[in-house]
């Protein structure tokens, strides 16, 4: 999955809740900067905090990392 596939998706379900990222990242005990440097792929969330944030946003979205 590329990153805009991935952008829409998020944007799609996170429309439906009324939130932003910035808003579920802070529900969720997260840096915004780190969700959003993930979902544009310039982390791959394979250890520490970044492994940690990828498996919340896949838990909520689905999916949508490649790895």
């Amino acid at each position: 999955m590329d990153i805009e596939q991935r952008k829409k998706i998020i944007d799609e379900k996170l429309a439906l809740t009324g939130e932003t990222i910035n808003s579920w990242s802070k529900k969720n005990s997260l840096d915004h900067r780190l969700v959003i440097d993930l979902i544009n792929g310039k982390l791959r969330g394979t250890r520490g905090v970044s492994l940690n944030a990828r498996t919340k946003i896949e838990d909520h979205f689905g999916y949508i990392f490649d790895e």
